[in-house]
């Protein structure tokens, strides 16, 4: 039998899903069977802007990044906010695929099943108009590299670089979160992850209220990439920043995961994973909540307890 066994069997409608054979060994034998498998392409994105309306248009290639397709226009904007490009939405005059479609046109498209193979490639590669006067810093445009989905942008990992981006003052409110519902924040992102039911292959970032009310979920091979469609998402409908919300996060938190939380304003960040050295660094020096090993029963709080509420008295003695 040949061994070739990634010929998919049907095209998926959702383009962050594909099915392909493989075979199941056990103990008696194997079986052809057919798994749903999470998508990954690369993502490349061209930034365009001019100093005035009379000068040059000025044109070059800020990234090229491996993420699961769905949601790019949010995952653009999360990663311009992330990297100090922009600080708010209305900074952007357009965000278009080289196809000539903007994310919700693409997405339609797809949902009609018209996400061939012959599409893809054009939708790999995206544009960012900048309003005008609106001008990148070059220097960072000049750290252009290819980054992979587990990794973000690497190379920015120093709290010196995330001093220079002007990161918003996070909110400074007292005593609103409580045990209980940071404890119940992981079955719930869990309970929401679509994607994670059908292939078992997706991280996801979901944003809570202070109440414990998830508002958004998004998912990605990446996890870096599953907040900056979170965060993205959130700049593109409304101002986050200074609000009681919380990030929470499937994975482990790096110093990148920190930055993309500190830039978008969000006070609070929760993950089921541990924390590194330098991301535990990173939320002392920005007055981030850090929250890390998160279960139903409890987690480890690294900085930020201020935040929450008082534990009842015999909690406090254990």
């Amino acid at each position: 039998m040949s061994s070739k066994v990634s010929v998919p069997r049907a095209e998926l409608k959702d383009p962050a899903i594909t099915e392909l054979a493989k075979f199941r060994y056990q103990a008696h034998g194997r079986k052809l069977q057919y798994d749903q498998v999470i998508a990954e392409q690369p993502l490349q994105i061209r930034l365009s802007w001019q100093v005035s309306e009379s000068s040059k248009c000025e044109s070059q290639i800020f990234s090229i990044t491996m993420r699961t397709p769905g949601d790019d226009k949010a995952l653009i904007v999360g990663l311009l906010l992330s990297e100090g490009i922009i600080k708010q939405f209305s900074e952007l005059e357009s965000i278009r695929s080289e196809t000539g479609l903007d994310d919700e046109e693409l997405e339609h498209l797809q949902g009609q099943g018209s996400n061939s193979s012959s599409q893809p490639e054009d939708n790999n590669q995206w544009e960012v108009k900048l309003n005008t006067g609106v001008i990148p810093d070059i220097k960072s445009l000049e750290r252009f590299q290819v980054t992979y989905s587990s990794c973000g942008l690497c190379g920015t990992t120093s709290l010196k670089s995330l001093e220079m981006k002007s990161p918003p003052v996070l909110s400074q409110d007292k005593h609103w979160l409580a045990f209980s519902v940071i404890c119940a924040m992981p079955d719930i992102m869990r309970a929401a992850q679509a994607q994670f039911v059908q292939t078992g292959g997706s991280h996801a970032a979901a944003l809570f209220d202070a109440t414990g009310n998830i508002i958004d979920v998004k998912e990605d091979i990446g996890r870096h990439n599953a907040l900056d469609k979170l965060l993205g998402n959130s700049l593109i409908v409304g101002n986050i920043s200074q609000a009681q919300y919380c990030v929470a996060v499937s994975g482990r938190i790096s110093f990148e995961i920190v930055q993309k939380t500190v830039m978008a304003g969000v006070a609070v960040l929760i993950a089921v994973g541990a924390p590194s050295d330098l991301a535990i660094h990173a939320a002392k020096r920005f007055n981030l909540t850090l929250i890390g090993f998160t279960t139903k029963s409890g987690f480890n709080l690294y900085h930020g307890d201020w935040r929450l509420l008082p534990l009842e008295e015999t909690c406090q003695k254990i």
